[in-house]
């Protein structure tokens, strides 16, 4: 080996460095190597100072090496001056020609294999990984080791040429010793004698992270060691997972052995059980790399600790572990490798070719993109770590790093948020945690996503960073009074928990759910039956409404052109009636006995609600004094909050709020309609906000076609958080319109609300919510007031880059506070955690189009409202001629110039058919032939559906043919007991036949296509019918022809599979809604056959091309340019 001797004046140089420059050392250590000095090292908060002494130094060279202000840095290179002149080469100084010492230790013969790495260094381009030898610990170390104890360059021993020093290899911070290592060469007596460290030096040396009893605990024997730790731990934590694999048990790391020196404390040896993690990656990786990255957990387990499972949510994997088979180190590398670059985004594979095809509407049933997180990104590996998508999704499930790159993509950014999302069938709880732990800096409650720092006694907020202390009682177990495992609990194990809130989130002790129903009982709602109506749906559904304490209270005013109060005294069956004319000072004529204990009145209630139809059938009374009653029942209310339910069917004349009533017939279809859309006065705005401050929400249901003014009443809601219903063709003598309202509004009464609730979005650093759209009263720039919070209700917000994101993962929480029906303060809190990149590519193709059509509908109806009817039409078809534009821009091959295809990320590709389905939706749809009211109930309910409920089925309708059912259409399926549903249709005339029978749904409505030759048999079994002809066209409620029996009745097989069908549909609708059903024959009724066909999305009519026409449009506007 030869080396060139160091100049007098220089420092000597490492062992195993060359002096020819440009030529790696053997063993490639820190120090020795040119690259090591021009590259920069990492540094960490919790790394080991640069200036520490080793407790392991054996020799006095190392010990001044130590004290040195440069200890811990390469050593400067030292090159000769060079001669730029071609001459001979000087010679070099030949070292000794002796043998090398032997080297046993396992580090230093995997130091001496590859010419470019050792143990522990950054891999390089173009040589494998080296292997990791044995009793060297594993690259998934616990997040908390990875902080305080940074990995060095190189842990290798390189060999020493005979005649220059040796020096004793410092043993790495936060290791265990090297199995197999050769003990320290002796040294001479006084000359190279270990340094005992001083106090200060242990200080600098030892992080403030470590636990100090850990000094003890170093000088106890091991069982000693182990008992002490039982003792501080518990005994239960340490026993909970099992015995660990032999091989992992080898490289486990743990407190060292009596009398051993040089021992360094490991976290998580002595301390509570860490759970397994994996080495960390940086943000979201392309799609191949996406593929190919994986978390470094080992299939049998890591560390002893529970194998994560391999199944999960639908469409969602365990956050940031390998597939079965794929080594960790191996998948690690590649990802390093492949994670910058963009291989095979430009392929076919993740592409659409649009023009000439149909869009395969089956897309919306699936989950949305895959959200894939590092390794590392959950401190407990949970398959319910990540947010389910019925709670809360984003639109883009990689998130850009920078606004520059969003803006590129021309991709909206925003949440779409389902806080109070009721339990369904074969779900799991939501589950319940009592104690609450929050970062003392930024409020986050802690999640799934947070690190475990120092031991387990401090942990790191996953939003602002900031380290916590551990509650004394988190690994406790008041119950039972014993030592708990925190890896099980609730809330670091699943996305959504809900936590049980003190008395210190309580303005005010819970109060009670207390209804009070203002009804129209005048001349006009008389003449539609509707107070009979109203009465018996409210004593059916007595039963439904929340009273699992007994302290529910109802109240009930009658409006015409007075207001009458009805009383009923504690013990007393029968109802008085109270009637107030005066109406310039409303005042309450019996304030105490209005408010009716819904337990202890039971008796009276039920006989006024019967009575309600004959009390007033003679009623002649024309007008509404409905800004009175509403202001009565403000007073009613004031002290305890509640829900008015408004009931109207009249336009509101008398008061301080009335309306005046519009023309509405000439203004439609015209530019002047969008005036229609907008309060015709501030009054009912104001009002709606001054409620909410004293928690008062409002629901407002209109009955009839009579002029009401929808638009203004319904601000009640709007600003309240409360629901729109609207009933246009009520009459009291249509049976199947009557079986809906009663139906559905029974189910409203009967859901459990939430009660004076609020709701705040938290976002990581760099992120910020700017725009909110739903049904709420904005009380600060983060904080949504909701006096009640309805089931199923959703929100949404626009996200904003207001500066670059520098972490590889972003979060959102969301905080719903609010009282259950029981009066327990709750607060429901969900995290959602999302990738980051720098790839354009990875954000198109992690686009979740069913979000972004949702968040664009939202917007659109906003904007109709705020300014025009045309603005919001032209801004929905321009974001989505954006967004084409730009994946063809940044994307595809022919970024530049003209051409005859639509292409489209596969993430994206039902994106122009949605935003086409809203176009042609009654909340936008352009023509004269949708009445002011019905734009305006539409409106409400794309402001407020979830994204899957409002996109499909209530913009892009669900067709089925029920000619050609499947056997299991309609059955429920032998493993999970859903129904199943056929294959669906496109929305075409061309997949409509003569001799079929076609049912369309789209939630609020059925329609039945029967075709002129449909055959006889086919009707007799789903109609009881023997001919077509004899079908009536109209409205119907959908038989049952084998009266619910679990069996078909034999003839009537496919009415069993369509009723079964219908059944999992309402109830893929949350059961909002009680379609009635609409026979629209092929020769029939032209008007049925209009309505019908306006859902048929891909067909062209008067108010929007065909789906091919659209594209077509698209196209030639990006190759001209026009975007």
């Amino acid at each position: 080996m030869n080396n060139r001797p160091p100049p007098p004046s220089s420092p000597s140089i490492p062992q195993g460095g060359s002096a020819r420059m440009g030529t790696p050392p053997v063993g490639f250590g820190p120090g020795s190597s040119p690259l090591a000095q021009v590259r920069p090292q990492p540094i960490s908060r919790s790394s080991t100072p640069s200036n520490a002494v080793s407790p392991t130094a054996g020799s006095s060279a190392a010990a001044s090496a130590a004290r040195s202000p440069l200890a811990g840095q390469p050593a400067p290179f030292q090159q000769q001056p060079m001669s730029m002149s071609p001459g001979p080469r000087p010679p070099r100084p030949q070292a000794p020609m002796t043998a090398a010492p032997r080297v046993t230790s396992p580090l230093a013969r995997t130091a001496t294999m590859s010419p470019t790495h050792s143990v522990g260094a950054p891999p390089v381009a173009g040589y494998p990984a080296p292997p990791r030898p044995m009793g060297y610990p594993p690259q998934n170390m616990a997040p908390m080791q990875q902080q305080s104890m940074p990995m060095q360059p190189s842990y290798g021993q390189p060999m020493v040429p005979q005649g220059y020093p040796q020096q004793q290899q410092q043993q790495p911070v936060g290791l265990p010793p090297t199995v197999g290592s050769p003990p320290p060469p002796p040294q001479p007596a006084g000359a190279g004698a270990p340094i005992p460290p001083s106090a200060s030096s242990r200080r600098r040396q030892y992080p403030d992270q470590i636990n100090p009893a850990t000094y003890q605990a170093q000088a106890l024997p091991p069982q000693q060691a182990m008992h002490q730790q039982q003792q501080q731990y518990g005994q239960q934590p340490i026993q909970q997972f099992g015995q660990m694999p032999q091989q992992q048990q080898q490289q486990q790391p743990g407190p060292p052995a009596a009398g051993q020196s040089g021992g360094f404390f490991v976290p998580g040896a002595v301390q509570a059980p860490m759970p397994p993690s994996a080495s960390s990656t940086s943000g979201a990786m392309s799609p191949v790399a996406t593929a190919a990255a994986t978390a470094a957990a080992a299939a049998a387990g890591v560390s002893g600790y529970p194998v994560p499972p391999s199944s999960q949510a639908p469409g969602y994997p365990a956050p940031g572990y390998p597939a079965p088979g794929y080594p960790a180190q191996q998948m690690a590398d590649v990802t390093q490798q492949l994670s910058g670059m963009s291989l095979g985004t430009n392929s076919q594979e993740y592409q659409v070719a649009l023009l000439g095809g149909k869009p395969l509407l089956s897309m919306l049933d699936e989950q949305p993109p895959l959200i894939k997180l590092p390794p590392n990104a959950t401190c407990v590996p949970s398959q319910h770590a990540l947010c389910p998508p019925q709670h809360k999704r984003s639109t883009l499930n990689a998130v850009p790093k920078t606004d520059k790159l969003l803006k590129k993509t021309k991709l909206p950014f925003g949440l779409v948020i389902t806080p109070f999302k009721t339990h369904e069938a074969g779900e799991d709880p939501i589950p319940v945690v009592s104690e609450i732990v929050r970062c003392r800096r930024c409020r986050t409650y802690i999640n799934p996503f947070v690190q475990f720092v120092e031991g387990g006694r401090r942990w790191k907020c996953n939003m602002c960073g900031l380290s916590n202390d551990v509650p004394l009682q988190f690994d406790y177990d008041p119950q039972t009074q014993t030592q708990k495992n925190r890896w099980i609990r609730p809330d670091l194990n699943h996305a959504v928990v809900e936590f049980i809130a003190p008395l210190e989130y309580m303005v005010r002790p819970p109060m009670p759910p207390v209804y009070v129903f203002i009804i129209d009982v005048s001349y006009a709602s008389v003449q539609l039956g509707a107070p009979g109506v109203i009465g018996q749906t409210i004593l059916s559904a007595l039963d439904r409404i929340p009273n699992a304490d007994n302290r529910t209270k109802v109240a009930f005013i009658g409006v015409d052109t007075s207001l009458h109060f009805f009383q009923v005294r504690t013990g007393s069956a029968e109802p008085q009636q109270l009637v107030v004319s005066d109406l310039e000072d409303v005042f309450l004529p019996s304030p105490t006995d209005l408010l009716l204990n819904l337990y202890e009145c039971r008796e009276g209630i039920e006989q006024l609600l019967s009575r309600m139809e004959g009390m007033f059938k003679a009623n002649h009374a024309v007008g509404n004094a409905l800004p009175c009653a509403i202001q009565a029942a403000q007073k009613l209310l004031g002290t305890l909050g509640g829900k008015i339910v408004v009931l109207q069917a009249s336009l509101p004349t008398i008061g301080e709020g009335k309306i005046e009533p519009r023309a509405e017939g000439k203004d439609l279809g015209t530019p002047r309609e969008s005036e229609l859309l907008r309060p015709q006065n501030n009054w009912y705005k104001t009002l709606a906000a001054d409620c909410s401050r004293i928690q008062i929400a409002f629901d407002t249901v209109f009955i009839g076609q009579q002029p009401m003014d929808v638009a203004t009443v319904s601000c009640l809601a709007h600003y309240t958080g409360g629901s729109v219903f609207h009933y246009p063709s009520f009459m009291a003598t249509r049976k199947p319109e009557v079986e809906r309202f009663t139906k559905e509004f029974a189910n409203h009464l009967a859901a459990h609300v939430g009660l004076e609730a609020v709701l705040r979005i938290r976002a990581s650093k760099g992120l910020r919510m700017n725009s909110y759209y739903g049904n709420f009263f904005l009380r600060s720039l983060d904080l949504l007031a909701l006096p009640n919070v309805t089931p199923n209700h959703s929100y949404a917000v626009d996200v904003e880059i207001d500066e670059s994101i520098t972490s590889p993962v972003v979060y959102f929480q969301t905080a719903l506070l609010h009282t259950n029906s029981v009066g327990e303060r709750r607060i429901r809190v969900s995290t959602l955690a999302l990738p980051t990149t720098e790839n354009i590519h990875t954000v198109f193709h992690h686009a979740d189009q069913v979000a972004i059509a949702s968040l664009l509908s939202k917007k659109a109806v906003d904007r109709a409202v705020e300014a025009k009817l045309e603005d919001a039409r032209d801004a929905l078809q321009y974001k989505a001629l954006e967004i084409i534009g730009a994946f063809k821009t940044e994307c595809t091959q022919s970024s530049s110039g003209a051409t005859t295809q639509l292409q489209i990320p596969r993430a994206l590709q039902l994106l122009p058919f949605l935003t086409l389905a809203t176009l042609k939706h009654p909340a936008l749809r352009a023509g004269n032939n949708i009445p002011p009211a019905l734009r305006i109930a539409a409106m409400n309910l794309i402001l407020t559906l979830p994204a899957e409920q409002g996109i499909q089925p209530y913009v892009a309708a669900r067709m089925y043919s029920l000619h050609d059912l499947p056997d299991y259409a309609g059955h429920p399926d032998p493993s999970t007991g859903i129904i199943a549903l056929p294959p669906r249709l496109g929305l075409s005339a061309d997949a409509l036949s003569p001799y079929g029978i076609f049912l369309l749904h789209n939630g609020f409505d059925s329609f039945l296509w029967v075709g002129r030759e449909a055959n006889s048999s086919l009707c007799k079994s789903l109609l009881d019918v023997q001919d077509v002809r004899m079908i009536p066209s109209g409205v119907i409620a959908f038989p049952d022809l084998s009266n619910g029996a679990e069996i078909a009745t034999e003839g009537f097989e496919v009415n069993f599979k369509v009723n079964g069908i219908l059944r999992r549909l309402n109830q893929m609708c949350h059961n909002l809604w009680n379609p009635v059903t609409y026979i629209c024959k092929e020769d029939g009724d032209p008007m049925i056959r209009m309505v019908m066909t306006q859902w048929l999305a891909e067909d062209m009519d008067t108010s929007a091309p065909s789906y091919q026409q659209f594209l077509n449009q698209l196209r030639d506007k990006i190759n001209r340019g026009n975007f």
